[in-house]
């Protein structure tokens, strides 16, 4: 009677290892998908006020000159990781649309990119005229 009862312990124990492991394992997947959702998410809004900054000095120099032109830049955002924002304007009839891309990279491995564009700016004084601002495709 009393191996019937040894067997049963061992069973059991077996049965509670197997239930936490698979407990553990599930917890630990869903830890890891939140933290990649998380830092995508970081990277799209990082990505997003960079290509917007860019249009914004794009904006600048072309109410300046009202003219083609096309520059970039560079940001280090830590010892790793930096940000390079393309800017680009062309005339687009009597109108110029500015496009602004911004490409994160980790090393020298390119890891997201985020493009917005400002069509239809116009030569007209103040905030008036500065065309629609979308997203590019």
């Amino acid at each position: 009677m009393r191996s019937n009862r040894r067997g049963f312990s061992l069973y059991l124990t077996f049965l509670v290892t197997t239930v936490i492991f698979i407990l553990v394992t599930g917890s630990y997947e869903i830890s890891r998908i939140a933290l990649d959702t998380g830092k995508s998410s970081a990277i799209d809004a990082l990505l997003f006020h960079a290509a917007d900054g860019g249009l914004e000095r794009g904006l600048a120099k072309v109410r300046e000159f009202f003219s083609p032109i096309q520059f970039s830049y560079k940001s280090s955002i830590s010892q790793n990781r930096s940000v390079e924002v393309t800017v680009n304007a062309v005339v687009n009839e009597d109108k110029i649309d500015i496009t602004s891309t911004a490409v994160m990279y980790e090393g020298k491995k390119q890891v997201a990119t985020r493009s917005l564009i400002r069509k239809g700016v116009e030569q007209k004084p103040g905030r008036s005229g500065t065309g629609e601002f979308m997203e590019a495709s």
